[in-house]
């Protein structure tokens, strides 16, 4: 067995791929959240009227560190949709605004930036970006997003890393294209998958940064961050729930949000120091290894290929085309996934963009080619559909 397979409290029956949705938390880390909320049931009025405080700016401190940027530049927010749309929600502020997203961006956000165009009165445009065989190209995403802006445009919300598939795009590339042709617009950074995986985690340039640590940093759920670029760009941020120390702006306003469990947050440090006990280089070779190979082997056992080039893709997942001649819709795909951890008892996600369906693979370091190895069975669970 894999000697960091030991360290999760994972199921030893189920093949885990799916790391790449809801991440799975070590044993050492949960037990650092389960010691905070054993102190916070210990007397839950001092808690957090003092101590939560003081621990909580701790915590932010660190991770800031981390992050290499200021404290006064970042709040815990719970999740990064969440913090898309509270910096969205933020800096759209005049009727009639122009903002413009990409077709590959995350459902739920996508959900969230069309409610705040309609509550605004503003426009959404969609740069639509194809997922499909032979034209996938840094350019052609830059050049998807840059015939949706205008000088109208105020703001921009782009994906580091595509949820669904798996997609780095081109930000550097994209952002400068934003400041010559939309001088004015906010450039807003969805970067559910970025911390962990890619190093450094912030881009050269960019307005708002909202990033997961209880995906690839194996921090426990719910915890996420939201950078600032600049002391400018952080007042402007509020919170999507204004409650106590409103006044007292960014970063403060975002930890009185009410009773809440915060052990998530206080815990992330020892996910960081958890993720940082293996040497980045050591856990990126061996990531990039198990996804690769296990990508190589389903191709060539089911006779498909890449529909993008490889290193469109981010380091640790993949999709990989299933042999099957009819697309699966959305339903059919939820079923599938569900087919394959009843029966293969292997986690991953059946999804279907452009028009295919595929496999996405994750890979993290309690994974071994091995793992995948029951994915093999997977088109013949389709055609049971």
């Amino acid at each position: 067995m894999n000697k960091y397979r030991e360290q999760f409290s994972l199921d030893p029956q189920v093949a885990y791929l799916n790391h790449g949705s809801f991440g799975a938390v070590p044993n050492v880390v949960a037990a650092a959240q389960r010691e905070f909320q054993l102190l916070e049931e210990s007397n839950p009025n001092l808690f957090f009227r003092t101590t939560l405080p003081k621990l909580h700016d701790e915590a932010r401190a660190f991770v800031a560190e981390w992050l290499s940027t200021s404290p006064e530049l970042f709040a815990f927010v719970p999740n990064a949709s969440q913090g898309v749309i509270t910096a969205a929600s933020s800096l759209v502020t005049k009727p009639r605004s122009q903002i413009v997203a990409t077709s590959l961006g995350y459902g739920g956000v996508l959900n969230g930036l069309a409610e705040i165009a309609r509550r605004s009165q503003s426009s959404l445009r969609i740069a639509e970006i194809e997922f499909t065989a032979g034209v996938q190209t840094a350019d052609d995403i830059a050049d998807s997003v840059f015939a949706a802006l205008t000088n109208e445009t105020s703001l921009v919300v782009l994906d580091q890393i595509t949820s669904e598939t798996a997609l780095m795009l081109p930000i550097e590339q994209i952002v400068r294209t934003i400041r010559r042709v939309s001088p004015n617009a906010f450039v807003v950074i969805d970067a559910a998958h970025t911390p962990g995986m890619l190093t450094p985690a912030l881009p050269a340039d960019f307005d708002v940064w909202v990033g997961n640590f209880h995906k690839w940093i194996c921090a426990p759920r719910a915890s996420a961050g939201l950078v600032c670029r600049t002391p400018k760009i952080a007042n402007l941020i509020t919170p999507l729930a204004p409650s106590w120390d409103f006044e007292a702006g960014f970063p403060k306003s975002f930890l009185s949000q009410g009773t809440d469990d915060y052990s998530s947050y206080l815990a992330t440090p020892h996910a960081i120091k958890f993720h940082e006990s293996v040497s980045f280089s050591e856990r990126d070779t061996h990531n990039r290894g198990v996804i690769d190979d296990a990508s190589k082997m389903l191709h060539e056992y089911w006779g498909t290929e890449p529909d993008v080039p490889t290193e469109m893709f981010c380091p640790w997942m993949r999709l990989v085309r299933l042999p099957i001649r009819k697309q699966l819709t959305k339903s059919q795909c939820d079923a599938l996934t569900l087919k394959v951890s009843q029966e293969l008892k292997t986690e991953t996600v059946i999804l279907s963009p452009g028009d295919a369906t595929y496999v996405r693979l994750s890979a993290q370091i309690y994974n071994e080619l091995s793992d995948y190895e029951k994915l093999k069975s997977v088109p013949d669970l389709a055609k049971e559909l």
